[in-house]
């Protein structure tokens, strides 16, 4: 028998030690079967004993799970229409076009490239921000669309609506390629 047959009974031996003692109630078999058992309470199922799940915070962007990993808070899902707010409160100075298809700064993109959300543009100066899914943003029509950006010599920047998104980080990051 090799060194890796030991290790996998030892393991699969003392895993059945384990299984038949909470099988039994921490007894050891045969005394399990001998006993009443209606003079003792029944035990409680294991979802009435655990605590109950700790209440969220409705300010935070995550929610951290015991594994190490998290999920969004999705209470902060912000649609087109409260960017578009924003930039029309904020920069009314500029000239704003919605879903600017790729194929107009150069004529041979992928057509699957992502349209620009909102194209800024002022004094013949354009800007694209990108209002975009973050599963999506290492996607090829993602990464496409920006280099296609960067080919035209427009800046961009792109906003993950699962996230607060205050309106002054909206504003802030639009002034930033500004």
């Amino acid at each position: 028998m090799g060194l890796f047959d030991k290790i996998m009974n030892s393991i699969f031996n003392e895993t059945k030690k384990v299984v038949d003692s909470a099988v039994s109630g921490g007894k050891k078999v045969g005394e399990a079967a001998s006993q009443k058992t209606a003079s003792t309470p029944a035990p409680q199922p294991a979802a009435a004993q655990t605590a109950a799940e700790p209440a969220r915070d409705p300010e935070a962007e995550r929610y951290y799970l015991e594994d190490g990993s998290y999920e969004f808070n999705n209470t902060f899902h912000r649609d087109t229409a409260y960017f578009r707010d924003i930039i029309f409160r904020n920069f009314g100075d500029y000239g704003v076009e919605e879903n600017v298809s790729i194929s107009r700064f150069d004529e041979n993109a992928h057509p699957k490239c992502t349209p620009v959300t909102f194209l800024l543009t002022k004094d013949g100066k354009r800007y694209a921000f990108y209002v975009i899914e973050q599963k999506r943003t290492n996607g090829m029509p993602y990464r496409g669309a920006k280099k296609v950006l960067d080919a035209a010599g427009i800046r961009h920047i792109h906003c993950i609506p699962c996230y607060k998104n205050e309106e002054s980080y909206v504003v802030n990051r639009i002034k930033s390629i500004l």
